[in-house]
């Protein structure tokens, strides 16, 4: 049986809605009798953290892998230096602003105050 909402930008859409909910929900539950964090707040930090770790442990190696099979493809190009060093400037202003964003977001939302 196929789902019906296979598409990508969906599924991502629908995990960012219930991390929210869920988060909304550790809040509310609030601390545990000793003062620690509670068992959704718990299981939301770990898996949160293992989530981030994979992040950091698959990204090198992608990005790493796109460079390398976009320069084995310049060979053919007559142009390839030109083209590559639009490329690496495009991937670094496109990395500047991401970066840029993400601590914009980050100050201004600081997640995890509270918990």
């Amino acid at each position: 049986m196929a789902l019906p909402y296979r598409s990508f930008g969906f599924q991502v859409l629908v995990g960012m809605v219930a991390g929210l909910a869920l988060g909304v929900v550790a809040r509310q539950i609030g601390a545990g009798p000793d003062g620690d964090l509670n068992w959704l707040a718990t299981t939301l930090q770990t898996v949160g953290s293992i989530f981030v770790s994979l992040l950091k442990a698959i990204v090198p190696p992608l990005v790493f892998a796109a460079i390398v099979a976009s320069i084995a493809n310049l060979r053919a190009l007559d142009n390839g230096a030109r083209l590559a060093g639009q490329t690496l400037l495009w991937f670094a202003i496109t990395a500047l602003i991401a970066v840029i964003i993400g601590l914009a977001i980050g100050l201004i939302v600081q997640p995890g105050v509270g918990l």
